[in-house]
């Protein structure tokens, strides 16, 4: 609390009693966060809003946060790291062309999804007449 009234001007509590009181409930609402992560928290809470002083629940919301994370966040991070391994195996090994059955393959269902106006101009485009 002696951090946030030396960055808000308005952070002042009026006499010992009600300042005592002040502690208890910021420190029942924050009791399960380390001081640590409250301090570095509340230290980046101060920096992005300079008008008002962070509240307990923000502090608390700001500590927990990065540590809940949603299933999509958890998707997204596991797509990130395939993504980055399939770039390290890219860069590292040495990729060649697919073996020709798997060519061949490729080539029978490209030849199937074609349209059939533009099988007739696939020898280069000039008509036999």
């Amino acid at each position: 609390m002696k951090y946030i009234s030396g960055a808000y001007r308005s952070f002042r509590t009026v006499d010992d009693d009600q300042a005592e009181h002040e502690v208890a409930v910021w420190h029942d609402i924050l009791q399960d966060i380390p001081n640590q992560l409250a301090m570095e928290r509340t230290r980046e809470l101060c920096r992005v809003n300079t008008t008002f002083p962070p509240t307990p629940a923000a502090i608390y919301q700001a500590c927990t946060q990065q540590q809940e994370r949603s299933v999509y966040d958890i998707q997204k991070i596991e797509r990130e790291q395939e993504v980055l391994a399939l770039k390290e195996y890219h860069e590292n090994n040495v990729v060649g062309p697919p073996p020709d059955h798997v060519l061949e393959k490729l080539n029978k269902l490209f030849n199937k999804t074609r349209v059939p106006a533009f099988n007739d101009y696939s020898d280069g485009g000039e008509d036999d007449e």
